[in-house]
């Protein structure tokens, strides 16, 4: 079972989620891959961040939305750890080949900036994934030989939805994705197996209990995203 660095290897202790020190820390802990968020800025760039406002990891806690801001603005916005928001393309740089890179694909907006920063580049480890089935259609069509996995959340109103957590197969038809990254709380081994059964891969977020890591392995998934992958590592294998 594979262990990948969500947001790269961060929490309590270590460095700031989605930045080029987290994703440095995942190299040093061992982790098989790393997530990360992508999200477009007013210029088309691709910058790695999670959240569509900057207010809960900047200095001042700035209540801008990135998207609103070109790049020669986000060069001046400092995290709460002194560093800038990296760009896609400078993580690609700095992890250079050394591992996956799962990129989370956070809107339709933003899949033109991923496909320009990964384009030219060996496309061997690298991934994009999204909740959106039209963003993943969009980057199949723009760059095919990336692969694709379509993400699932745990809750939805919409019984489509819940169509999909019971047997997501015909949605990842859809964007032409070969692996399922759902919630930790929607996977059961008959799934799992099924899903195998037709060559689709199965991802789970966010594992950061050596117990239920240990229960989704016995269930046959393929990997897990964690915030602390070395910890995860370490504590599995004293089980």
């Amino acid at each position: 079972m594979l262990i990948v660095g969500h947001r790269g290897s961060h929490g309590t202790g270590g460095p700031l989620e989605n930045t080029l020190r987290a994703f440095e820390k995942a190299l040093v802990d061992g982790a098989d891959g790393v997530e990360l968020d992508v999200h477009a800025s007013a210029d088309g760039v691709a910058y790695v961040f999670h959240d569509v406002v900057l207010e809960r990891l900047t200095e001042d806690a700035d209540p801008r939305a990135l998207a609103d801001l070109d790049s020669a603005d986000l060069a001046r916005i400092r995290l709460t750890d002194g560093s800038k928001i990296p760009t896609l393309a400078e993580v690609l740089d700095l992890l250079n080949g050394k591992l996956e890179v799962n990129i989370e694909i956070k809107d339709r907006a933003a899949v033109e900036g991923c496909v320009a920063a990964v384009r030219g580049r060996p496309v061997d480890g690298l991934l994009f994934s999204s909740f959106s089935v039209q963003a993943l259609q969009i980057a199949a069509e723009l760059i095919p030989a990336v692969p694709r996995a379509l993400i699932s959340g745990e809750h939805s109103r919409d019984p489509r939805m819940w169509l999909e957590f019971a047997w997501p197969a015909w949605r990842l038809a859809q964007c032409k994705a070969r692996r399922w990254h759902p919630n930790h709380k929607l996977v059961h081994r008959r799934l799992v197996s099924a899903l195998h059964r037709r060559e689709i891969k199965v991802q789970v977020w966010t594992v950061n209990c050596p117990g239920l890591a240990t229960d989704l392995a016995e269930c046959g998934v393929d990997g897990v995203l964690t915030d602390r992958p070395g910890w995860l590592r370490t504590s599995l294998a004293r089980k």
